[in-house]
């Protein structure tokens, strides 16, 4: 066993075992368990071990350079794993940087000379206000680098098609911002075709997804891309004021419509955007409004247009068809009258000639009466085959009926009817509109019929 020298000058001597007891006393009567303060401090470094302990290394953030002084930190697994959750509920994570304010109590660690602190809480409010405010920072700071850049008219200045049915989705699957979303366009009676890329929308794996998903629905062919995320606190949407989101939304070749958060939230996102919307479903009701405008304008007013003149042709046939009948009901009435007024002069005429001759005049007069009533009513029977062909012929002009049986309708990408390959050339947008939807196509030659 090791014994402690002996002191020639009367002074006592200690162990460092002894040493560190009487230290460990000391601070525990005035800085320990029941001696707990509060300390203020920035996150130097962070670890959060798989033993399910805390350990930090803090500095005084009103001291700079290499001088500042350095308090070890530790937060038992008892006490991290409530205080973890209480955080993560705020929406708040510790990184380096963070600023805290810790309450503990000081610890010796003989073994290693260390004096140290237990963390017995952390101050969560200050926390959210101090990240609240560097957030803003940093936001402010972002904002003035994309608009140096021109990055907040990238994505804006992208042609929007006029009818985007083929939609690219970046939200969480099940979430209210997304169910209010494709409940909408459901809602809107046409024929969207969504395409999601899943991601979350919120943590700190948000923006890395919310990238990813949109790098995968740039190469889907969607017609627009919609970023949506329900309402939430502003740590909660932090996720869409990130950088790497923000600018891949401004160089994305699709343009970009977000829906994020409550009536007035503004990301970044929100700036960089194509369009920007309230909600997730005001989002879907904006699409829903361009699809429904287009529809008006090049669908139903030309299919209005055209039932109007198949009306009003119909009427212009029913009153010639009605004048025709007319007319030949007169005709044959006086026809009739006539042949009458001739049978009396003839039969009195052959009365006194003779009583034979009577005889076979009154036979031929009774052959061409029954050949006369029979011609009338085929008249009247060929009148009325016309009058059904005519209807049936007006019939077969009804534009969808014409589309059922295989024809179709096309315009300009201007909505101005193609009647002729001189009103198209190479390059031109093309829109076909068949019975069952719209297909979109571009001349790529024009060729004349010679004949």
């Amino acid at each position: 066993m090791a014994v402690a020298p002996g002191s020639d000058d009367g002074e006592d001597t200690r162990s460092i075992a002894q040493l560190y007891a009487e230290l460990t006393a000391y601070l525990d009567d005035a800085w320990g368990r029941s001696h707990q303060v509060w300390v203020f401090g920035e996150v130097q470094k962070y670890a959060d071990h798989r033993s399910g302990h805390c350990y930090l290394d803090l500095v005084d953030p009103s001291v700079t350079g290499r001088d500042a002084p350095t308090l070890k930190a530790k937060c038992w697994r008892s006490t991290w794993g409530p205080l973890k959750a209480s955080l993560a509920t705020a929406g708040l994570t510790l990184e380096e940087g963070s600023v805290l304010r810790v309450r503990g109590y000081v610890d010796v660690y003989a073994p290693r000379g260390e004096l140290g602190f237990i963390i017995t809480a952390v101050d969560v409010e200050a926390l959210r206000l101090a990240a609240l405010g560097e957030h803003a920072r940093r936001r402010e700071e972002l904002i003035k680098k994309l608009t140096a850049e021109g990055l907040l008219d990238t994505n804006r200045a992208l042609p929007t098609p006029a009818v985007p049915l083929r939609v690219g989705l970046v939200a969480s699957a099940g979430t209210e911002g997304y169910n209010d979303f494709v409940g909408m366009l459901d809602a809107s009676g046409f024929a969207f075709r969504v395409t999601l890329a899943r991601a979350s929308v919120q943590g700190a794996r948000a923006a890395a997804e919310v990238v990813g998903a949109l790098a995968a629905l740039s190469e889907s062919g969607c017609d627009v891309i919609c970023v949506v995320r329900g309402g939430g606190s502003t740590a909660d949407l932090a996720a869409f004021d990130d950088e790497l989101v923000a600018r891949a939304i401004a160089n994305c070749p699709i343009p970009v419509f977000t829906g994020i958060g409550h009536t007035g939230d503004v990301s970044v996102a929100d700036l960089v955007a194509a369009t920007s919307f309230r909600t997730p479903t005001a989002c879907a009701e904006g699409l829903a409004v361009m699809v429904r405008d287009w529809y008006a304008s090049n669908v139903a007013a030309a299919s209005a247009r055209a039932a109007a003149a198949a009306s009003a042709l119909l009427e212009e046939s029913a009153d010639s068809i009605g004048q025709a009948r007319r007319h030949l009901g007169v005709v044959g009435r006086h026809r009739l009258a006539r042949a009458r007024d001739g049978l009396s002069v003839t039969i009195a005429t052959i009365a006194r000639r003779s009583p034979v001759v009577l005889d076979v005049v009154g036979a031929r007069t009774a052959l061409r009466a029954r050949r006369i009533a029979p011609l009338a009513e085929r008249g009247v029977s060929r009148a009325a085959d016309g009058l059904a062909s005519r209807r049936a012929l007006l019939s077969a002009y009804d534009p969808r009926r014409l589309m059922q049986r295989g024809w179709s309708i096309t315009t300009t990408a201007e909505g101005v009817l193609v009647r002729s390959v001189a009103s198209v050339s190479p390059g031109s947008a093309l829109v076909t509109r068949l019975a069952d939807g719209v297909a979109r196509s571009t001349v790529t030659g024009v060729e004349t019929d010679a004949g």
